[in-house]
């Protein structure tokens, strides 16, 4: 009875507008070194009365944290103090800036600067001092992991914990101008070997993701805050090394290629294009306080790790993440409302059939107010002979947010212009949450083309009830006419209707012995042609989750049931190709993993059953290890092996396929400043292995020094004719970069 009149004076407190607590102000700076002196922190605000988040939602802490805040006329101050029972738990191995912490006891400070309810700027920190940023958007539905701004952080272990001091310069953050600011702040703490995150303040526990939701925050008042329009000015300078063995004119032998400085051919002289396609600048200015401009130019992505290789067993296209961060910042402003597709998709910028395509440069304007946000982006690219034509590629978004459990309806337009050809789309689409329980998002949208002409329209709706507890539902319908082609989207099954029943229970246990969470439910879904309405694809399965108090889960797809008409011959290897016809499946996914309460992570998923016409056997396994602060490991593999009948293949051996993926990553932190990561994977398609070695040194925020070397390798060379040489290519680049603030 007591939480529901607490949760009743939160809602009535923000309907009817009662006062919220002001932050208070100091002149005195604060010395930022990780331990909370009593005499600066005088007269501070604070967070306390932490409730968990997990394993025992709702439950009070089993250590009570304190959470202090104060602010003067350039930064805001954040400390915690964080108690441990037994000190010899702290666990703590990230070094590296922007990595993530999630295998670390952590801090992080939430602030919805715009007190828009919907999205967050979080400040995460471990015992070590180590600094992560990242945006939250739609209330815990979109995160940008690559969001970066400046700000300091220290943190020092003590005898009973640990505590830790933040400084936020207000330039780093987004507000209207105005003499009184209103935003939101909650505070949440891991304790990674108890499995146990707590948060501070907790009003509401009865929705999904309860801790992101705007609910679970305090809404404070700042006065006079500073009016800043800071200048950040990047330029760089790179330099590097490619060889290259390839096939001679007729195809008879192998010959190296070796380029000192790679062209770009921005210029006829080799040596100024030489100059121009090594050297790069990045600029970002905040007009205001809510908006911000971003330019760059001859932009360049050398310190990126190597794209995962696919080893694609499906006969759709798989959509691989986007790892560039010019392109994640503000990521979630240029997101249409996603049910298998994105009708924006960055990775189509300077990427062009497996190719990388030189961007001469590009511009984006963001910018959020109380209720709406705005973005542009603009990218030029260089035209590459016989690969790509040079392109303007842009998008645009307008988003606004309606009532007050944020809802929003947006516009999205995106645009690829070359000479000869372009490609435009136009959607809207709304994100409407008639509850906090019931939420749905609607999509319309079409394309035009110089190919197809006419505008091709698709369209979509979902509506979702999931909660912690109890009965829910997922469901929802989309359809991409036939010729929809969004050319800077990603569809994985054009010319397709797609229904999708999901009905699901859940429960959440409090105080639990044994199982913190249960899941169970049932999954339906099925496709159509668009063009002629027939049956495509049809997959029906039980879905079972259960989750131990200390972070254990296992999980099945149990019985699932496939059927699959193939329209078309599927070559699915060289010498493998499954004929049209219709094909019942029958088959079971298991999958086990251990969470992250250890030092180690094992990761199991295993696919079993029919496959047109043959058997399957898919296992995906990885294991990571933390050593220390020094060294991190991980290992993993992705089996398939897939048998068919003799039919199928042109020979009996190739009538078994075992189409198999090895990687390993090891991390190496040197100190705070230097971290070496290497990451090393083979295929048995390709028959490659792969070696992608990044070495960093960040002296001071804003200066980096990256060293980056790449060697792709033949494994099985007697299998080629002519035998190729043990390398394919190798390589080596040196790229620095400093960022002066003005």
């Amino acid at each position: 009875m007591y939480k529901t009149y607490v949760n009743i004076a939160f809602f009535l407190s923000i309907c009817t507008g009662f006062s919220q607590p002001e932050i208070p102000k100091k002149t005195a700076p604060i010395q930022l070194d990780g331990s909370i002196e009593p005499a600066e922190w005088q007269n501070a605000y604070v967070l306390t009365d932490f409730k968990q988040i997990e394993p025992n939602l709702g439950a009070r802490a089993s250590e009570q944290v304190v959470v202090k805040v104060l602010y003067d006329a350039q930064y805001l101050y954040v400390s915690a103090q964080i108690p441990f029972t037994n000190p010899s738990t702290i666990f703590a191995t990230t070094l590296e800036r922007d990595k993530a912490q999630t295998d670390d006891d952590y801090f992080e400070f939430y602030i919805d600067s715009y007190n828009d309810k919907l999205n967050t700027l979080v400040f995460r920190t471990n015992p070590l001092g180590t600094k992560q940023d990242l945006e939250i958007s739609r209330n815990g539905e979109d995160f940008n992991n690559s969001w970066n701004t400046f700000w300091n952080a220290a943190s020092q272990i003590h005898h009973n914990g640990w505590s830790t001091e933040m400084r936020i310069p207000f330039s780093s953050l987004r507000y209207e101008a105005s003499a009184v600011n209103t935003m939101r702040i909650k505070a949440i703490v891991k304790y990674k070997q108890k499995n146990e995150r707590i948060i501070s303040p907790q009003y509401n526990t009865q929705i999904a993701s309860a801790h992101y939701h705007f609910s679970n925050s305090e809404a404070v008042q700042f006065k006079n805050l500073p009016a800043s329009k800071p200048l950040y000015i990047t330029p760089y300078l790179k330099g590097n090394f490619i060889s290259q063995n390839l096939l001679n004119e007729n195809g008879t032998a192998y010959k190296n290629q070796t380029t000192f400085l790679e062209r770009k051919k921005y210029a006829d002289s080799e040596t100024l294009d030489k100059i121009l396609s090594n050297i790069g600048l990045d600029v970002k200015y905040k007009p205001t306080a809510n908006s911000t401009i971003d330019f760059t130019l001859n932009t360049d992505f050398a310190e990126v790790e190597a794209d995962d290789r696919v080893v694609n067993i499906s006969r759709f296209p798989i959509f691989l993440a986007e790892k560039r961060l010019f392109f994640l910042e503000n990521a979630d402003l240029f997101n249409s409302n996603q049910f298998d597709h994105r009708l924006f998709n960055s990775r189509r910028i300077g990427i062009e059939n497996g190719s990388a395509i030189p961007i001469i440069g590009g511009v984006r304007f963001t910018g959020n107010s109380s209720t709406w946000q705005y973005g542009l982006l603009s990218m030029q690219t260089h035209k590459v002979e016989n690969i790509a034509a040079s392109n303007n590629m842009s998008v645009a978004r307008l988003r606004k947010t309606v009532g007050s459990k944020g809802s929003n309806i947006g516009i999205l337009n995106t645009n690829k212009i070359s000479k000869d050809e372009s490609n435009h789309l136009l959607a809207i689409d709304a994100n409407i949450r008639f509850t906090d329980i019931i939420r749905s998002r609607f999509t319309v949208a079409a394309t035009f083309d110089t190919q197809t002409g006419n505008w091709k329209p698709m369209y979509g709706a979902a509506v979702n009830t999931f909660r912690p507890n109890g009965f829910g539902i997922d469901y929802y319908f989309r359809e991409y006419t036939e010729n929809f082609n969004p050319e800077l989207g990603f569809v994985e099954r054009p010319n397709t209707k797609r229904l999708t029943l999901n009905n699901g229970w859940r429960k959440t246990y409090a105080n639990p012995e044994f199982l913190r969470f249960f899941r169970m439910g049932h999954y339906f879904t099925k496709y159509w042609l668009s063009s002629n309405g027939v049956h495509e694809v049809f997959q029906t399965n039980f879905y079972l989750t259960l989750t131990h108090k200390k972070g254990y889960e296992l999980s099945a797809f149990i019985p699932m049931y496939l059927e699959d008409n193939l329209y078309a011959p599927w070559q699915i290897a060289k010498d493998v190709t499954v004929p049209v016809g219709a094909y019942t499946m029958w088959k079971a996914n298991p999958f086990f993993s251990t969470g992250n309460a250890k030092p180690y992570q094992l990761y199991l998923d295993v696919e079993f059953g029919d496959f047109y016409g043959g058997k399957q056997l898919t296992t995906y396994a990885n294991v990571s290890y933390d050593f220390s602060k020094t060294l991190k490991a991980e290992l993993g593999m992705r089996y398939n092996r897939l048998s068919f009948p003799e039919s199928y293949a042109t020979n009996k051996v190739s009538r078994t396929l075992n189409l198999n993926r090895y990687f390993s990553r090891v991390k190496l932190n040197f100190s705070p400043k230097a971290s070496l990561n290497s990451y090393v994977q083979y295929d048995t398609r390709s028959n490659k292995a792969g070696l992608n070695l990044r070495f960093r040194y960040n002296p001071t925020e804003g200066t980096d020094l990256y060293l980056v070397y790449n060697h792709n390798a033949h494994i099985n060379r007697d299998a080629l004719t002519p035998r190729p040489p043990f390398t394919d290519n190798q390589v080596a680049v040196v790229k620095f970069s400093k960022t002066f603030l003005r």
